[in-house]
């Protein structure tokens, strides 16, 4: 087993496949028929709950700790959030996952929470489950012609801070070394939060950058809006 490396030459060459799978996909499937465009949500559906289940046999019986297993991380809500759109078509899961699954699972892609790099299972499970929240994202977009607007930022956001905050009583509860939304300790591993403070403080800097991220991530339709309305 080879030791995982943020700067690896696998790591790099896997993201990059992610990406584009992520990005083009769901192009294919532009004016086909629902049979085909059911099987890719089948799929995507499967895999992310492969996933889900793998992460927990990881870290509750490998690890032997149910406490780490439970699907309460954010990226776990956002993976439920995108099942859920599949199956009812309702545009706040759709928002959801966008904001949450584009912020929180393109982070767990660029820097996998992991021991081992690939092909050790537990890297390609890690890559193509948070692969798929985003695919179900992009196939809302392209597919489905779904989209955010300014108010939804807020919206998001909103709930995102209510989810925040129960995470505080929720890991208290469950005690160590539960530490779900990483509130009670920083990621393990090389990421965005070793040029923050350290914990707990780690947080007020995770939610200002939370913030800001998700209305960066409504720029490029506010430049579109603002271009179609002068053309």
């Amino acid at each position: 087993m080879i030791d995982f490396n943020l700067s690896s030459t696998s790591h790099i060459i896997f993201t990059m496949l992610c990406i584009t799978m992520i990005l083009f996909l769901p192009r294919l499937f532009i004016g086909r028929n629902d049979l085909s465009k059911n099987i890719l949500i089948t799929v995507i559906i499967s895999l992310i709950l492969t996933n889900q289940g793998m992460d927990f046999v990881r870290e509750g019986y490998e690890i032997d700790n149910w406490k780490l297993g439970l699907p309460l991380h954010l990226c776990d809500f956002s993976s439920a959030s995108i099942i859920l759109y599949f199956f009812t078509k309702r545009k706040e899961f759709f928002l959801f996952a966008f904001f949450a699954g584009i912020s929180g699972a393109g982070m767990a892609i660029l820097t996998p929470d992991v021991l081992y790099s690939f092909p050790h299972i537990d890297y390609i499970r890690h890559m193509i489950g948070h692969s798929m929240i985003l695919l179900g994202v992009t196939y809302a977009i392209i597919i489905d012609h779904q989209r955010p607007q300014f108010r939804d930022v807020h919206r998001v956001l909103g709930v995102l801070t209510v989810l925040l905050l129960l995470m505080y009583p929720i890991n208290f509860l469950l005690g160590p070394p539960a530490n779900y939304w990483f509130v009670v300790e920083k990621p393990p591993g090389f990421n965005v939060t070793d040029l923050m403070r350290d914990a707990p403080y780690h947080m007020i800097d995770v939610y200002m950058l939370a913030v800001i991220v998700c209305y960066l991530l409504y720029v490029p339709y506010l430049i579109k809006d603002r271009v179609n309305k002068n053309s």
